[in-house]
């Protein structure tokens, strides 16, 4: 009778810890898989711009929209103002693993990839409608495939804008004005080539580092969009904005082939499908920004020129070379943008 009810006991524990592993397995499988069945992937995707900045706005629609078209298998987690790293920084990043979506700039991806060189090339677009008709047409459909080769895949284009650049010495509005100033410039060599042959005085970092250098005296000035002078704060510590509208500069949402290829089906097509209409908000947000912005730059005593009309011919003229030292690379590219352009 002992060894019966003994035996009982034991039967009723290896019941109850089998109940209570079983319970803690199909939480767990709840935790990890949606109600259809699609494992839930959780993203990191990091910025440059301020909690207030379009690319935080078109991040988040991403974030939503992704998660929405997903059936909630895809959640993204945001670091705006470059929380996980900036830059060139941001991109090893993706490439490494580390970071799993970077909104980044074209000029950090030129250093992997030497096609999106083209979309920076000086004075090769007058307006926004000119980028993304090139963009969204063969000449992007070469650079996403060239990224691709080399282990990026690019899930839309938003808008970054037009640089211009700030200082503290002196307006700029004609090319000696840029003689010897030490300006920070994005870290590829377009740009640095580009302010050397205008007589000024590159120094290439990371946006995240300029507001400081800008401080200790390391520049005097800084290359970059009206949105980004107003949310990194310039204004605070730049006296002159010259719109000079030189380099559009794209920022595609950039991700690792592999880490994209690991996602389902249904998750791939969802977050293209997000990215391409969080984009056209981001580009729509940031048009509605521009004009506001330079009210903001105004506003705090900073004082906006233009480049003279009368200079841009000299100017073209200094810069032309950057157009032959890229022919190898890039000359097809920019003759297909040309050609597009004149149509």
């Amino acid at each position: 009778m002992v060894m019966k009810m003994l035996f009982r006991k034991i039967v009723l524990v290896v019941l109850l810890v089998s109940f209570m592993a079983l319970l803690v397995s199909c939480s767990a499988k709840k935790e990890s898989t949606t109600e259809s069945g699609e494992k839930i992937v959780r993203l990191t995707l990091n910025h440059d711009g301020s909690t207030t900045h379009p690319y935080q706005l078109g991040s988040e629609k991403l974030k939503e929209l992704a998660y929405e078209y997903s059936d909630g298998s895809l959640i993204i987690e945001i670091y705006p103002a470059s929380q996980i790293a900036s830059g060139t920084k941001a991109v090893e990043f993706v490439q490494l693993g580390t970071l799993d979506i970077a909104l980044c700039a074209s000029t950090s991806m030129v250093n992997f990839v030497k096609e999106f060189g083209v979309i920076d090339m000086p004075f090769l677009f007058k307006d926004k409608d000119e980028v993304f008709a090139v963009l969204n047409g063969d000449v992007g459909k070469e650079i996403e495939e060239a990224a691709e080769k080399a282990g990026f895949k690019v899930l839309g284009w938003a808008d970054n804008g037009f640089k211009c650049v700030s200082n503290s010495e002196r307006p700029i509005t004609k090319m000696s004005d840029y003689r010897g100033l030490k300006i920070r410039v994005p870290e590829t060599d377009t740009f640095i080539k580009m302010y050397e042959a205008l007589g000024a005085v590159p120094t290439a970092m990371a946006v995240g580092e300029v507001y400081t250098a800008i401080q200790t005296g390391v520049v005097v000035g800084q290359d970059n969009t009206v949105a980004n002078f107003v949310n990194n704060k310039y204004p605070e510590i730049q006296k002159y904005l010259t719109i000079s509208d030189h380099i559009y500069t794209a920022e595609p949402f950039v991700m690792s082939t592999d880490k994209f290829n690991s996602l389902s089906t249904k998750q791939q097509e969802a977050l293209i499908r997000a990215a391409k209409e969080a984009c056209e908000y981001e580009i729509q947000i940031s048009n509605q920004v521009d004009e506001d912005n330079l009210k903001i730059v105004k506003d705090a005593g900073v004082q906006i020129v233009y480049l003279e009309a009368s200079e841009l011919p000299k100017i073209r003229e200094a810069v032309a070379s950057i157009y032959n030292a890229n022919e190898k690379d890039l000359g097809n590219l920019i003759r297909q943008i040309q050609s597009q352009l004149d149509e």
